[in-house]
């Protein structure tokens, strides 16, 4: 029998025929290709191209994401640095103010002044974030989150501004009690106003003059006429000239209800109103007035009232 011979309209019968003729004189090649083989050919070179260009689509994505990533990274790292900065700048403020703290409150105590009243929470030593290779191990082994860090550091900065004003006016009413303190101590007759010997005390006393008891309201230095008289602390002349028994006196007021008397003397080297200071001379030992010899006749007055010099002349 014969196979049957395949009819024009049946399709997936066809054949291709793809014939090579070389240039020289070889003898030409054919290949024969049915229609379903051309047709699973052609449907796989277009899935091929499409699976291709997906892939190129896929990859190009890939590629920004990758670079999105990266500058994100590189982002966050630069975050992390700066906020690492600001944690030691903090730490470093915080330091600073602790230790004017100190010095104010050593300052205070040393001069018996009340204590400051600034907030003690803001000289406290928070996180010390050290080298940044230790700030970043220690955040990262705490899984610290960044946003974290950030509302921390603020709240450092934050505290350390509330502290700022506080501890400045501390300051400043230091520095006012400061210079107080150094006006009174300036302001207090602590020197001894001539070099001698002390021949009559301060308090009860027989008069040079008769016998009888008096009450004596300063002490006597005795010393040779002429010797310098100098002012045992800062004040204003209120009286250079004779005043009876005493003499050619010195009154000096110096402020803080005290004052001073220097009488007897044999000249005065100072004028009323004049502004003297500590060691300045005043006058030359003398004899003039209700006095039996060359001497200082010395007086300490506290409110108008006489106390012994002694208390506050170094021994």
């Amino acid at each position: 029998m014969h196979p049957k011979p395949k009819g024009p309209s049946s399709g997936l019968g066809q054949e291709f025929t793809i014939m090579i003729i070389p240039h020289c004189h070889e003898e030409p090649y054919a290949f024969r290709l049915s229609q379903r083989w051309v047709q699973w050919t052609g449907i796989a070179l277009i899935v091929l191209l499409l699976s291709s260009i997906s892939l190129v689509y896929s990859l190009r994505q890939t590629k920004l994401q990758l670079a999105t990533y990266h500058g994100l990274l590189a982002e966050n790292r630069q975050q992390q640095e700066h906020i690492l900065f600001l944690a030691r700048q903090t730490t470093e403020l915080q330091g600073q103010l602790a230790e004017i703290q100190a010095l104010d409150n050593s300052i205070r105590t040393m001069m018996r002044l009340t204590p400051a009243s600034v907030t003690a929470a803001v000289a406290r030593p928070t996180e010390n974030p050290g080298t940044a290779r230790e700030a970043r191990l220690s955040l990262l082994n705490r899984g610290t989150s960044l946003a974290a860090t950030i509302l921390r550091t603020q709240q450092n900065i934050e505290e350390i501004k509330e502290a700022i004003p506080e501890t400045e006016e501390s300051l400043q009413d230091l520095e006012r009690k400061v210079e107080l303190q150094r006006r009174r101590e300036a302001a207090t007759p602590s020197l001894w106003p001539t070099s001698g010997d002390v021949t009559s005390g301060f308090g009860r006393r027989r008069s040079p003059f008769g016998g009888s008891w008096e009450h004596h309201e300063g002490v006597d230095i005795a010393a040779p006429r002429g010797t310098s008289v100098f002012a045992a602390a800062n004040g204003i002349v209120r009286v250079a000239g004779w005043n009876g028994g005493y003499g050619n006196v010195v009154f000096i007021d110096h402020g803080f209800g005290m004052s001073t008397v220097y009488a007897h003397l044999h000249r005065i080297s100072v004028r009323v109103g004049q502004q003297v200071t500590k060691g300045q001379q005043v006058g030359l030992v003398g004899s003039t007035g209700r006095s039996t010899a060359p001497h200082l006749h010395y007086e300490v007055r506290v409110n108008g009232q006489a106390v012994n010099p002694l208390r506050f002349l170094p021994e």
